[in-house]
């Protein structure tokens, strides 16, 4: 399942955790849990 991380909205902020649209997310969060349910790939 894809992650967080390969989505295009996802912003690193360090190794482990990313910003998407102003939420704080893990990048290897499921897309299925997606705070924003805007996920889409790179």
């Amino acid at each position: 399942m894809p992650t967080c991380n390969e989505c295009k909205f996802y912003k690193p902020i360090d190794d482990s955790k990313g910003s998407c649209f102003g939420h704080e997310v893990q990048g290897d969060r499921e897309t299925s849990q997606c705070p924003t349910r805007t996920f889409v790939a790179k």
